[in-house]
């Protein structure tokens, strides 16, 4: 049973009405229902990103070029935010293919100048789309 339904029987079977049965076509959401980052006091967390260009183009070319692309993804939100590659403090791979690890790392290294984020990188798992790589992660800005 739908909440809103479960809402409407509650409310009718406290006031002791009779019950009328009712059905709501569902609303096809307009985007998907979550955020690409969300910021909770100076720690910004940036959702899983995939490898697909501001524009909506996807990109399978290779695991390097996925990975740059998540990569580039994740540079645009962080800028938007106010902040860097340098202030991502953990990260979260994850690989279609472990096989891929080397090639996926090495994309991914050269994003960052100064210090690595703590990571963890998990293989053999279903991406959306049919991509090979997303990652996700977390930024702060304490300690600045």
């Amino acid at each position: 049973m739908k909440p809103h339904t479960l809402i409407a029987l509650s409310i009718a079977a406290a006031g002791g009405l009779a019950l009328a049965a009712f059905a709501q076509k569902p609303v096809p959401p307009s985007k998907p229902p979550y955020s690409p980052s969300r910021k909770a006091g100076t720690t910004l967390y940036v959702s899983g990103q995939v490898p697909r260009t501001a524009d909506g183009a996807d990109v399978h070319a290779s695991i390097e070029a996925e990975t740059r692309q998540v990569m580039d993804n994740i540079g645009r939100i962080l800028k938007d935010q106010g902040y860097t590659f340098d202030d991502v403090v953990n990260a979260t791979v994850y690989l279609k293919d472990l096989q891929d690890y080397a090639e996926m790392n090495k994309a991914y290294a050269s994003y960052f100048k100064n210090a690595f984020p703590a990571r963890a990188t998990v293989g053999g798992v279903d991406i959306v789309f049919g991509f090979r790589v997303e990652i996700s992660c977390v930024a702060s800005k304490e300690g600045k």
